[in-house]
């Protein structure tokens, strides 16, 4: 393996000294360099005003159901909020006459889905003062604010879709943080600096009820993002919390409305952004949780933490064994070495068949990323003389050396293929299509509650199947696109794709044509 180590981090120390480190940049010969990605213009920059928090929130949503999606993105503290689509090769605000949008206080996560069962996607967002759901009425949005009880000195900073209850509406799960003028760095065991998680049951009239201790999620620290996902193969899905300074959450989803915490053994670190899915294709899901990584000495990070609590600041890549136990294997999937880091998302970029990783990078409180910036992560899995795992590959053309916060995963111009938008801190939004030559398929779902946890297999015909779950909210504070993508090398035809639902039911396509977009349907509620 080649290692490249690439200057541009820094640990400021207490007295206002630099201690320049250095990344480990894992780049592997076994791919050629290849240009895949196209930037195209963009008509969103976002702007950070303090004393807020310098998140935005960002999803994906098709406002009035003619298949194209568009991409909801907050704006900072006094700045109106922009929902994007493509138009004419550039991304344009199409907000204005929508409902959707406020500008009093900054704009954090958002998610998309069809929160009332009426067949149209609603937009729950999380800003600084309180939460808000935009409910989709053909295309025109109502705001309505939803009585929440925050703790003190805390706002929400993202949010997540479920059916915690089985009744086929969607329910919310708000991740709460420390406000900003509140906000002290390495705090581990303060617990006036923890804040409790709200989760909120949908009654079907988009009225929500506090269901946090019923459901025992309020969780034990500060939280940047929050998944639910299917990490046991039962059909219900389970919620994975990122914690800005404890051991990663996982909480298993034992009943209607009952979860149960599962220890994850990840060590205390600034867990931030989610990436979940199944790059080994075992059938089950593994999940990536970015950290500092090497930016930051341990010793300036290592804040009140007790000599009986383990500091991890490295990536962490927990390979998914079954029955909730987790193995972190970030040293054997080539994960480790890497800097400060932000969101993730897993998705096949070169359409090879191969799930690959996309992770934001750049803190930008951090005086030497200012200087000498990361480029983020665009990370093959190559099965690579050096071994299987994620490799940089040269020319991809998705470096992002602005203040990253999350990478989304959208098709912009329609064409089947996965498009890749960085949304930036304190910058511009940036936006490449997708033009890898590879074959490649694209599933359309309803973005429902209905679908969450469901499974779509794509069998070849040369036998090689290919499997994802459905999953919302990954990233950071980020919902992605409900489609799946599926790369599918040289494969020159398809055999089926089945949609497994976690009620138990299935639906299958046959031989649907490569370079295609097939949708399944539900039949109503």
């Amino acid at each position: 393996m080649k290692v490249v180590r690439q200057f541009g981090i820094g640990a400021c120390l207490a007295l206002g000294a630099c201690l320049p480190r250095f990344e480990d940049d894992h780049i592997s010969s076994a791919a050629p360099a290849v240009t895949a990605f196209e930037e195209i213009p963009v008509a969103f920059s976002h702007n950070w005003v303090e004393p807020s928090h310098p998140f935005t929130g960002a999803a994906v949503i098709d406002i009035d159901g003619d298949g194209r999606m568009e991409l909801f993105v907050g704006g900072g503290r006094g700045q109106a909020d922009a929902l994007l689509g493509y138009r004419n090769g550039a991304l344009v605000d199409l907000i204005e006459g929508t409902g959707l949008g406020k500008s009093a206080s900054a704009t954090h996560g958002a998610a998309s889905s069809d929160l009332d069962g009426d067949g149209d996607v609603d937009l729950a967002v999380a800003h600084e003062d309180g939460l808000t759901v935009y409910i989709n009425q053909g295309g025109r949005f109502e705001a309505r604010d939803v009585p929440i009880q925050l703790p003190a000195d805390s706002v929400p900073m993202s949010v997540s879709v479920s059916d915690i209850n089985g009744d086929g509406f969607g329910d919310l799960y708000i991740s709460v943080f420390v406000s900003f003028p509140a906000f002290r760095s390495a705090t581990f065991n303060d617990p006036e600096h923890a804040k409790a998680n709200i989760m909120l049951l949908n009654d079907g009239a988009m009225q929500f009820r506090d269901v946090t201790q019923q459901t025992g999620t309020a969780s034990v620290q500060n939280t940047f993002h929050s998944t639910f996902v299917d990490l046991d193969q039962d059909g219900d899905q389970d919620l994975v919390l990122s914690q800005n300074t404890a051991e990663l959450e996982v909480f298993e989803r034992t009943g209607p409305m009952k979860f149960e915490a599962r220890p994850t053994g990840t060590g205390y670190g600034f867990w931030m952004g989610l990436a979940i899915g199944d790059p080994d294709q075992d059938g089950d899901q593994d999940i990536l949780v970015s950290n500092i990584g090497t930016s930051i000495p341990d010793f300036v990070t290592s804040g009140d933490l007790r000599d009986d609590q383990r500091q991890n600041t490295g990536w962490g890549y927990l390979r998914n064994d079954g029955a909730f136990k987790f193995t972190d294997i970030a040293t054997a999937m080539n994960l480790d070495g890497y800097g400060f880091a932000w969101g993730a998302q897993f998705e096949d970029l070169n359409l090879d068949g191969e799930i690959d990783l996309l992770v934001a990078q750049n803190y930008i409180k951090w005086p030497l990323h200012r200087i000498a910036p990361l480029p983020g992560k665009a990370l093959l899995r190559l099965n690579a003389p050096e071994g299987t795992a994620f490799y940089q590959v040269p020319g991809l053309g998705l470096d992002n050396t602005l203040f990253a916060q999350s990478p989304l995963i959208v098709d912009l111009d329609g064409d089947g293929r996965a498009d890749v938008v960085w949304i930036n801190m304190n910058g511009p939004v940036r936006a490449f299509l997708n033009k890898s030559p590879g074959q490649f398929l694209a599933v359309r779902l309803p973005d429902s509650p209905r679908t969450l946890g469901a499974h779509v297999t794509v069998a070849l015909a040369d036998g090689r199947k290919l499997t994802r779950q459905v999953i919302a909210s990954t990233g950071l504070m980020t919902d992605p696109t409900p489609d799946l993508h599926f790369g599918l090398g040289d494969a020159s035809s398809i055999e089926r794709v089945t949609l497994h639902m976690p009620s138990g039911s299935s639906a299958a396509i046959e031989k649907p044509a490569v370079n295609s977009t097939v949708t399944f349907a539900l039949e109503a509620q």
